[in-house]
């Protein structure tokens, strides 16, 4: 018997990450090339293309593996949790509205998603988000020359 998901909803998960993998190399293949030598806007798109290709796989592998387990549904979902993520998310969409910036939106979604993961609201997920924000912010602009929605942090800190 099985708790996990059931082969169907593996191979459907497979099939929906490798949907999205080929129209992430379609979109990739239709923008124009770098300017200059160096990394354009397609590399990433093409590095995310093939993770996610590797994690179709992974779950096509799965499903071929539990497609003779019977299948016992497993617990509920945590909507307490799933709140806390649909709430980061939400936060985010709404913070890049209203002009307030990457970093401090991606902080609130790193840190409303590790509440969702049962971390405690408190100094320390924050922390860890600012920080993770900040690199990303930094390699995307920085090293990769590509735009994120910049806010007053953003500006006092990278210029611009």
């Amino acid at each position: 018997m099985s708790s996990g998901p059931g082969w169907r909803a593996l191979a459907g998960v497979g099939a929906f990450l490798l949907a999205l993998a080929v129209a992430l190399l379609v979109d990739a293949t239709n923008l124009p090339p770098p300017q200059a030598v160096g990394v354009g806007p397609t590399a990433a798109m093409r590095v995310v293309s093939v993770l996610l290709i590797v994690l179709s796989a992974g779950h096509f592998v799965a499903a071929w593996k539990a497609r003779g387990v019977p299948f016992t549904p497993g617990e509920k979902a945590n909507r307490v949790a799933l709140a806390w993520v649909f709430g980061g998310l939400v936060g985010l969409i709404v913070w890049l509205q209203v002009g307030g910036g990457f970093i401090l939106g991606a902080t609130w979604l790193f840190a409303a998603t590790a509440t969702a993961f049962g971390q405690p609201l408190r100094i320390k997920a924050p922390l860890i988000g600012l920080v993770l924000a900040l690199l990303v912010y930094a390699f995307f602009t920085q090293v990769l020359t590509l735009s994120l929605p910049a806010g007053p942090l953003e500006r006092a800190l990278f210029g611009g």
